[in-house]
């Protein structure tokens, strides 16, 4: 190839000849002129090296693509490449600089070896019933792709190390309304190439994803939406569509045949009337209010966010107290209120306790000094209080620490409150309407909607599929015909949203990230998964021993958000945490059980004690064939007649289809489907139907149970048998948590743990150690304590209180010696740790930290210590022992609370 001063000149070249002793070329054109150039002027390159033409997609400066290539030569100048291009009928060269070059990521090893991983597991991919009879299958798109573009975010995906893009957005807008939460999921999304947001039960996820699709309208960019059901993108076309956004003229449903023919037969060739859309006011200057309006509102939603999680602390104290009242009446540790100075805060009722509680474990009484110190510290100069039990002292003290805690929540929600009002404005509302004005009126300059609009055929969406997503840039489709909505091979969409990514598997849903540049990945690991059959798992797992490839892509272990997360590390991700549907109470379940915590309550308790309850029928056999008819029975007498909701407002749950089927014959007028067919729904009440006389794998299933408990928007009903249950699981749990949660009565040898009470406790206790210079003691326990959590951090339903007294822990003493009641009442007497269960407060297991010398047989420690172990064997609670020069502490610890 020859280039001379600049220009590609080979065409018109016959020969290029070097003269060393001018240095300079001689080059012959084809008309047989001659003309010397000076070296510096000429680059003569030889031996190319050939192209696969396969591997490329190439587009020049001007927009158009180059088509029919037979070979490519590519030329390594000093400075720049350059390709000869053989066309079927001609042939021409290019400097690589002037092309848009697209290449096959395929060529790449290891995306090689992945996608020919994903060609062969697509085989096992089971269509919906929707495409049944339609040529529709998943291997045979992936055995017509050989090229898949560097620049698609499918290559991203085959191969994590390529780096992904990363911008800066500013001017967002959120027609569709905003909290913190998702503010940060659109942000995350329109800077980043790939990125995951995960949507738990009620958190606005649709909202999300049309802020996003509003956002990428106004930057006219194409959004393909894709699920793995049609009711999620019906819940987007149906948003589009209400009267104040109208906005579904730019949403093409494609997708099956069915639906694109439907989109050909009711497109009318008209314009909506957008007259109204257009703004006076520039929209720089609309976008300039909307971002200040934005950063006002950051202070708004953290108020709120602190304003909810006080109010959650509020109601979980307060019960909590209860059931310290009802442990005081049982033990007959009744507690008179006793005067003290007024403003003596929680701290300083903490402080006291430690002081006393210090004394009882070093068997001291309580001095003159003592007393008078308290009156003048405490205001305490009631001298009869003195005088009772120090164990009854104390418990008056826990009485007060709960009464003195609510009093300070509820000083901070006044206070905190009275921030809001002064600071929320109509902010949020502001943000909404200028969002909308300004996105109506990038549409309206965006469409000539006076003239006629263009009306597509069915071949266009092949054969213009550019001029389809000019005219429609949200394309909405289930992820299965993500590639056959339009021709991709010669467009890509700018983005694909992916919804309910935790329920598509991972053939599927590589396909879909094919067609777009970027991608956002939008689903909940907590909920069901995609399901994967016993004999499709065996031949998947047979499949992927044939690859080298990272488990992160394994098809049966694996749903396609999982491997998202697994594959791409480091991958931005956004958490929607603001909860808008169920009932405090009932959603606190699955904060609790599955999102340790991490969600923020934004409904409020309507404060009528109705959230929850837990029905158990009568002892038996009632359960057959996955069908039980007491339980219905139950449905029908028991519940429904109590009952102060329309019928369209009730549904009922049950992990069956053969309790499906007998619910519908005898109560037809009420909604019933399996939970996989509840997924995406709400009603104000949920009765869930547990059929098995003993809980099973199927129905404690985790996923399962998350879905049913948060479709209930005001009062969840749970059926179960009345048989003995297995004290461990899921339903266990739910059950324990209404009971607990309503104060029920239960046959139980032990106390709920008083986990605000001993959290406060233990972080006033080392304060205290501190203070008073017990420095080994403190770095002690402290260093214990965290081991301790640290060994349980990846099982995040339980947690660990410390030196709770064995007797507000043990209930039943009626299996205990006269010598074991005597040991257990002592005040002194604790247990180091104990492991429980976040959601129901049950204790699971003790630990107690034994020093070798102090602890060996013969010693009176020894001696407490065999009590100790007798009492908690007799109240069914485990007890594991750990010594400070043993090993293998995670596995014991991890088997004493059942985790092999």
């Amino acid at each position: 190839m020859v280039i001379a001063k600049g220009h590609i000149c080979t065409d018109d070249v016959e020969t290029c000849t070097y003269n060393a002793s001018t240095n300079s070329y001689d080059i012959v054109y084809k008309n047989g002129k001659c003309y010397p150039y000076s070296a510096g002027n000429v680059i003569f390159m030889e031996n190319p090296i050939k192209l696969d033409p396969k591997n490329y997609i190439i587009e020049t400066q001007n927009g158009k693509y180059l088509y029919d290539i037979k070979q490519i030569y590519e030329f390594t100048g000093p400075y720049s490449k350059y390709w000869h291009i053989i066309f079927a009928n001609f042939v021409h060269n290019y400097k690589k600089d002037d092309l848009i070059i697209q290449n096959n990521c395929l060529t790449d090893k290891k995306s090689g070896s992945t996608f020919d991983y994903l060609r062969e597991i697509s085989g096992l991919c089971k269509l919906p019933d929707e495409y049944k009879d339609e040529e529709v299958i998943l291997k045979k798109y992936f055995e017509n792709i050989g090229f898949v573009s560097d620049e698609t975010v499918l290559s991203l995906y085959l191969n994590p190390n390529n780096e992904p893009i990363h911008r800066c957005e500013e001017n967002l807008i959120f027609p569709f309304g905003c909290n913190q939460s998702q503010y940060d999921a659109v942000r995350n999304a329109l800077e980043n190439q790939i990125s995951v947001i995960q949507g738990p039960p009620g958190t606005g996820k649709t909202q999300t994803i049309l802020n996003i699709i509003s956002n990428l309208i106004i930057k006219r960019k194409s959004v393909l939406v894709v699920s793995n059901n049609n009711s999620a993108i019906k819940n987007v076309l149906e948003k589009l569509s209400k009267t104040k956004y109208g906005m579904d003229f730019l949403v093409a449903p494609l997708g099956s045949v069915a639906n694109k023919e439907m989109f050909i037969e009711n497109q009318n060739g008209v314009y909506p009337d957008l007259s109204l859309w257009k703004s006076e006011i520039n929209s720089s200057a609309i976008l300039q209010e909307i971002s200040e309006i934005s950063s006002k509102l950051e202070m708004v939603y953290g108020i709120k966010e602190t304003l909810a999680r006080l109010k959650e602390k509020r109601y979980n104290v307060e019960l909590e107290a209860k059931h310290f009242d009802e442990f005081a009446d049982e033990t007959g540790a009744l507690y008179k209120t006793v005067k003290i100075r007024d403003n003596l805060s929680s701290e300083k009722i903490m402080h006291l306790w430690q002081e006393l509680q210090r004394r009882t474990d070093e068997s001291k009484k309580m001095s003159i000094l003592f007393k008078l110190k308290s009156i003048f510290l405490y205001g305490i100069a009631n001298w009869d209080f003195y005088k009772q039990d120090i164990s009854k002292i104390i418990s008056v003290l826990q009485g007060m620490y709960y009464q003195q805690s609510l009093k300070e929540i509820d000083n901070k929600i006044e206070n905190f409150e009275k921030d809001l009002d002064d600071n929320k404005g109509d902010f949020e509302k502001q943000l909404g309407e200028k969002s909308l004005k300004c996105l109506k009126s990038a549409i309206e300059e965006r469409y000539n909607w006076k003239c006629l609009r263009s009306i597509f055929t069915k071949d266009d969406l092949f054969k213009s599929p550019s001029l389809v997503m000019q005219e429609y840039p949200i394309i909405l489709s289930t992820t299965y015909s993500a590639r056959n909505s339009l021709n991709v091979k010669d467009v890509q969409y700018d983005y694909v949203i992916m919804d309910e990514a935790s329920q598509v598997d991972l053939a599927t849903g590589a396909l879909a990230l094919s067609c777009a540049k970027n991608a956002v990945i939008v689903g909940d690991l907590k909920q069901l998964p995609n399901v994967i059959k016993s004999d499709v798992r065996k031949v998947a797992e047979q499949i992927m021993a044939k690859y080298n490839i990272p488990k992160a892509y394994d098809f049966a272990c694996n749903s396609f958000l999982q491997s998202v997360i697994s594959a791409i590390p480091n991958i931005p991700s956004v958490l929607l945490r603001e909860h808008y549907r169920c009932h405090p109470q009932i959603i606190s379940f699955c904060n609790q059980k599955f999102y340790d915590g991490d969600l923020i309550v934004m409904t409020e308790d309507d404060n009528l004690g109705k959230a929850l309850m837990a029905i158990k029928t009568v002892v038996g056999n009632h359960a057959r064939d996955n069908y039980n008819q007491r339980q219905i029975d139950v449905i029908k007498e028991e519940i429904l007649p109590t009952l102060d909701v329309p019928n369209d407002e009730i549904g009922i749950i049950t992990p069956y289809n053969a309790q499906v089927n007998a619910i519908k014959r005898q109560i037809p007028e009420i909604d019933v489907a399996t939970v996989h067919k509840f997924q995406g729904r709400e009603k104000d009440v949920i009765i869930l139907s547990t059929v098995d006389n003993q809980i099973n794998d199927f129905t404690d299933d985790p996923y399962l149970l998350n879905v049913a408990v948060s479709r209930a928007k005001k009062r969840l009903i749970v059926v179960i048998s009345g048989n003995e249950q297995d004290k461990k699981g899921n339903i266990f749990d739910l059950i324990s948590y209404i009971q607990y949660n309503k104060m029920e009565v239960v046959d139980s040898k032990v106390y709920s743990i008083f986990d605000f009470l001993y959290s406060q406790y233990k972080e006033q206790r080392w304060k205290y150690l501190k203070d008073k210079k017990r420095i080994s003691e403190y770095y002690s326990e402290n260093r214990a304590y965290n081991f301790i959590l640290d060994l349980i951090k990846d099982h995040k339903e339980y947690s660990v209180v410390c030196f709770e007294p064995l007797s507000m822990i043990v209930r039943d003493m009626s299996g205990l010696t006269d010598k074991e009641v005597r040991y257990l009442m002592n005040p002194a007497t604790h247990v180091d740790f104990m492991i429980y269960n976040k959601v129901n407060k049950q204790p699971v297991v003790a630990i107690e930290i034994d020093g070798y010398s102090f602890h060996k047989e013969g010693t009176v420690q020894h001696v407490r210590d065999k009590l100790k172990d007798h009492i908690l064997e007799v109240s069914g609670i485990g007890l594991l022992r750990l010594n400070t020069n043993g090993s293998g502490e995670k596995e014991k610890v991890l088997k004493a609370i059942g985790i092999e």
